[in-house]
C-alpha cells in the first residue's frame, strides 16, 4: 500500500457534514466547492465514484504510463490498490459502496486477461478475485451495499460477445447471459445494480444497435427495459436507491444521442437542458434525491465518456458545473461528472492548462435560508 497525504484548504469530513445538514432551498441554482483528488506524481487521475462517506476510487497514470487503481479516503489521501502480480499489471478502481467494498480490475497483458478484484477501504493492499481467467476480460462496473457486483465478461482481445453478469461472495460469478442467445455476435453488459438487486445495462450488437436492459438479482436473464428503449439506440448507465435509472438515449425531434431518465415503465424521456451547448450527452448518475449528473458533448455512441462540459440537472433546471464552481483555479473545463452521493457531492474529471486529466469532488454550498427570498437581513 502506498498512502500519500495532500492538503486541502477544509478537511472534507467538515465539508461533507455542511453538506448534509444544509441542502440547497428549492428553486436555488446550485453553487459547489471544488475539493482536488490528487496523487503525487501522477501524470493523470480519473475518479469514478463516490460513495456517501466522502470517499472515491478511480485510477492514476505513473510517469512510465502504467495505470494504478487507487482509493482516495474521507480525508482526501490517496492509497493505491493492490493489484495481481504481474509484469505492467493496469489497475482500475470503479465503484465503492458505503460499507467500503471498492470494485474494479488488473489488466495483465502477459497472462492476456482482465480480472475482476474486491478491495475494502480498511486493507487496499489485499484484495479477492472475482474472475481471472487467461483469454477473458471481467469488466466489473457497480457493487451495491449488499456486496452484490455487476458488470460484463468477454474475450479478452478476441471480439468475442461479452455477457452480463452478477457476483456475490457465496455464489461467485454467475453468468446472465444476453438479451438474445439465438442472434450471433450479440453484447450484453451490467452497468449499476441499487440496493433492491434491480439491475440495468444494455445489450448491443457487435458495437452499434445499443439498447437499455433491466434485470432482477437472482433471475439469470437480461430483459428489455419497454419497447421505446428497442425501437431506439439507449444505455442505461446509472441507477439510484430507488430505482431511478439514467443514460443516454436518441431524441425524439433530434436524432442525436441525449440524456435521458428512464421511468418505472422503461420508457425515457430527455432532461431539459442537459445538453448544455453541446448537441448531445449522457447522464451518468442520480443520488436518492433525484439529482442527476452527466456529461454533454459525448462524442461517442458506444457509451457515455468525458465530453465537452459536466453538467448537474436539480429542481427540473440543468447546469454547467463549471460555471457553477467557487473557485476552478487550474482547470480550463470540466470533461465529465461521473457519479454523485446521498449528499450532493459530485465526483469528476477535467482538463488542466497543460490539457492533463485531473479529478475532483464539488461538495454544494449551502446558502441560509434567510437568502432565498431576496433579503440580506
Amino acid at each position: 500500500m502506498t498512502s500519500m497525504p495532500r492538503f486541502v484548504l477544509r478537511p472534507l469530513p467538515a465539508l461533507l457534514a455542511v453538506a448534509l445538514s444544509a441542502p440547497l432551498h428549492a428553486g436555488q441554482a446550485p453553487s459547489y466547492q471544488l475539493v482536488r483528488l490528487d496523487v503525487p506524481g501522477a501524470t493523470s487521475v480519473s475518479v469514478n465514484d463516490v460513495n456517501d462517506l466522502g470517499e472515491a476510487v478511480g485510477s492514476y497514470q505513473d510517469a512510465d504510463f502504467l495505470r494504478h487503481a487507487v482509493y482516495w479516503d474521507a480525508s482526501g489521501t490517496a492509497h493505491t490498490l493492490a493489484v495481481t502480480p504481474g509484469v505492467e499489471v493496469e489497475g482500475i478502481a470503479r465503484a465503492i459502496n458505503n460499507q467500503g467494498q471498492i470494485v474494479g480490475t488488473a489488466t495483465d497483458y502477459e497472462f492476456g486477461g482482465v480480472a475482476g478484484l474486491l478491495w475494502t477501504t480498511a486493507s487496499p493492499d489485499t484484495y479477492t478475485v472475482m474472475h481471472n481467467v487467461a483469454g477473458e476480460a471481467a469488466n466489473v462496473a457497480d457493487i451495491n451495499d449488499a456486496g452484490i457486483a455487476v458488470g460484463g465478461l468477454s474475450g479478452f482481445g478476441t471480439g468475442a460477445p461479452s455477457h452480463a453478469f452478477v457476483w456475490t461472495a457465496a455464489g461467485g460469478l454467475v453468468d446472465y447471459g444476453v438479451a438474445d442467445p439465438t442472434v450471433d455476435n450479440q453484447h450484453a453488459r451490467w452497468t449499476a445494480v441499487d440496493a433492491a438487486g434491480k439491475l440495468v445495462g444494455y445489450w448491443s450488437l457487435g458495437f452499434s444497435t445499443i439498447h437499455a436492459t433491466v434485470g432482477q438479482v437472482g433471475t439469470p436473464a437480461v430483459l428489455p427495459m419497454s419497447s421505446q428503449t428497442e425501437a431506439f439506440p439507449t444505455i442505461a448507465a446509472g441507477i439510484n436507491p430507488g430505482g431511478t435509472a439514467v443514460g443516454l438515449g436518441l431524441a425524439d425531434a433530434n436524432p442525436v444521442l441525449v440524456p435521458v431518465v428512464f421511468a418505472a415503465d422503461g420508457t425515457y424521456t430527455e432532461i431539459p437542458g442537459a445538453t448544455l451547448s453541446q448537441t448531445n450527452g449522457g447522464a451518468t448518475a442520480i443520488n436518492a434525491g433525484g439529482v442527476i449528473v452527466g456529461n454533454a458533448g459525448i462524442g461517442t455512441a458506444n457509451g457515455i465518456v468525458p465530453g465537452m462540459q459536466a453538467f448537474v440537472h436539480v429542481d427540473g433546471a440543468s447546469h454547467d458545473l463549471f460555471t457553477r464552481t467557487v473557485d476552478t483555479t487550474g482547470f480550463t473545463r470540466f470533461a465529465s461528472a461521473v457519479s454523485i452521493n446521498g449528499a450532493g457531492v459530485i465526483a469528476g474529471t477535467g482538463r488542466l492548462t497543460d490539457e492533463s486529466v485531473a479529478s475532483f469532488l464539488l461538495v454544494p454550498v449551502a446558502t441560509d435560508a434567510i437568502f432565498a427570498d431576496g433579503f440580506d437581513d
